[in-house]
Parts: C-alpha cells; sequence; structure tokens
C-alpha cells in the first residue's frame, strides 16, 4: 500500500473561503448599484406634485450581508402606495391635459402655496412608477450585478 501525503490543503481550503468571502461583497456591492440604478429609472416616472415621493425614497439593506444580502427600493411616503396602485389617477401627459385650465391659473405661483396647486407633470410620469422599470430594466440590473462580481472575483 502506498500512502501519499498532500500538503497545503489548509492553505487551499483558507483560499477558497476568502474568495467566497470577497466574491460574495462583491454581489452585495452589485445588488446595491443595481437598486440605485433602478431608483433612478424610478424617479423618471414618479408623479410629482411637490417631490415628497422622490425626496422619500431610498435603497436599503434590510439584512444579511455577502451573498445573502437583501436590498430594497423603498418609497417611505404614506401615499406611495396609493399613487403606486392607482391605474384611474392621471398622471404625465393625460393629467397636463385633463388640468391644463387650473395649470394655467397656478402660472408664477410658487409650489406649496394655497394659490398655486396644479402644475405641469412630466410627459412619462405613470402609476406603477416602481413597478414598471423593475420589469423593463432587469437586464441592466442583473447586468450591474453581474459586472461588479467580475470585479470582486
Amino acid at each position: 500500500m502506498r500512502v501519499t501525503h498532500i500538503t497545503g490543503i489548509n492553505t487551499v481550503i483558507r483560499n477558497i473561503s476568502k474568495s467566497k468571502i470577497t466574491l460574495g461583497n462583491a454581489v452585495a456591492r452589485g445588488l446595491k448599484k443595481g437598486g440605485i440604478y433602478l431608483l433612478r429609472k424610478s424617479h423618471e416616472l414618479v408623479p410629482v406634485q411637490l417631490g415628497g415621493l422622490k425626496a422619500n425614497s431610498e435603497v436599503r439593506n434590510i439584512g444579511g450581508s455577502g451573498f445573502n444580502t437583501d436590498i430594497i427600493v423603498v418609497y417611505k411616503q404614506d401615499y406611495a402606495t396609493f399613487v403606486h396602485e392607482n391605474l384611474d389617477a392621471a398622471h404625465g401627459k393625460v393629467f397636463n391635459v385633463k388640468y391644463a385650465r387650473q395649470i394655467l391659473a397656478a402660472a408664477g405661483t410658487p409650489r406649496g402655496t394655497k394659490q398655486g396647486g396644479m402644475f405641469r407633470r412630466g410627459e412619462n410620469e405613470q402609476a406603477k412608477f416602481l413597478e414598471q422599470p423593475a420589469r423593463t430594466e432587469r437586464k441592466a440590473v442583473l447586468n450591474i450585478i453581474h459586472r461588479e462580481a467580475k470585479v470582486g472575483s
């Protein structure tokens, strides 16, 4: 019987563990960057009257680290869900047409004042302002995570 002695196996195991940690941290960074990208895309669509939704949105790590990182994109205003889910509300171009008279009357008044209630909305503003880019930008978000993981490996 021949006995073979292998040296350095502990070093190999230690290096594999380190590379898993490094790659996991890179994936976590990619998830955060992907969340930031998604939030930016969502900001292009979110309905704006005074800017409360945009101002109270963020990308947050809700737990975990490395491969187990949980990242969410959140709008923190109480009414965010209502605006997101209200498909009957006029947004964007439809809002501008529907309220053209009130928008014209408010011209020249500062936002947030009693006189100025109706202001033109961006053409792309809509309900589902977070869900829609989450669907259409999925590949771009995955590419961001992939790029970050390649850099970290």
